[in-house]
């Protein structure tokens, strides 16, 4: 994975995550890092970005 890759998943797990946190709390969000063993983007494997991204776009997207 390039730099410039793992900056771009930086960004937009980053503001899902932001996102997350004011539509559902921070409980909320911190629950998808924990289900991939992790607490925030930084300890996250880059295995998990993706699945990580797909868990928190959906609750962006639920009207």
């Amino acid at each position: 994975m390039t730099t410039d890759d793992k900056e771009m998943w930086r960004i937009n797990i980053e503001n899902d995550t932001d996102m997350v946190c004011s539509m559902y709390g921070s409980e909320t969000a911190e629950s998808v890092f924990r289900r991939h063993g992790a607490t925030c983007f930084d300890d996250l494997s880059p295995a998990c970005y993706e699945e990580v991204f797909g868990d928190l776009e959906p609750m962006i997207n639920d009207d």
